[in-house]
């Protein structure tokens, strides 16, 4: 009984994980509401998340709004230039719907389709990028426009997990409204907490220092 309420049991490492990513969903969703402050926070939320997941956090809050004040300027151009691309596609895709038929509409329905994943897949990269590394904004569209590519099913499973409440909404609205104390509650965290797992490998493999070419010994 003595380990039970030891605060190293992982019982207890699990809820403090979890009453940490909902205190910051809930102040994710707050810097949210401006709209024009929607990048700053969700690169904010995914550099401290990554950092928790690390054990490097010196607290949640501090980590979170220093990091938004930090990535304020290329988080906002990125949220932006987000919601434009999703304007866009949704126009283009209402404009099928009432101009096209056959398999015209269907070729052009899957561009769109294909497009939306490929905004998806850059920004699921571009975000946690733009939070942990200095950079021009070009150069994190580059890079996380290769990277999206160079690691697809991690692309193809943090897209799923990213547009999982959209899919609810279209295909299964009943499940969607059971879950919604869910999304509302930890939803944001719950993404970045497995954004974090899932990039993890991927940025140590970045970061991991390049072994230098071992000189030969020429025999005379």
């Amino acid at each position: 009984m003595k380990n039970l309420f030891n605060l190293d049991n992982p019982v207890f490492q699990v809820l403090a994980r979890v009453a940490d990513l909902a205190v910051l969903n809930m102040v994710c969703i707050i810097c949210c509401l401006p709209v024009v402050t929607m990048g700053p926070a969700l690169v904010a939320l995914n550099k401290t998340v990554y950092d928790l997941t690390l054990d490097r956090c010196g607290g949640i809050l501090r980590t979170y709004f220093r990091a938004f004040r930090s990535n304020l300027r290329q988080g906002m151009a990125v949220g932006l230039l987000g919601l434009l691309a999703i304007a866009a596609l949704v126009c283009d895709f209402i404009l099928l719907r009432l101009y096209y038929t056959g398999n015209a509409y269907t070729l052009l329905v899957c561009l769109i389709y294909l497009l939306g994943f490929l905004t998806a897949a850059v920004l699921s990269y571009l975000l946690p990028l733009i939070g942990r590394y200095e950079n021009k904004l070009f150069q994190h569209f580059q890079n996380a426009l290769i990277l999206s590519i160079r690691y697809l099913p991690k692309t193809i499973a943090m897209v799923f997990l990213h547009l999982l409440p959209l899919l609810l909404a279209i295909f299964l609205p009943n499940t969607l409204v059971y879950t919604l104390p869910f999304w509302l509650f930890i939803g944001l965290g719950f993404i970045a907490q497995a954004d974090a797992y899932t990039l993890k490998p991927v940025f140590e493999m970045l970061e991991r220092p390049k072994e230098e070419p071992r000189e030969e010994e020429s025999e005379e």
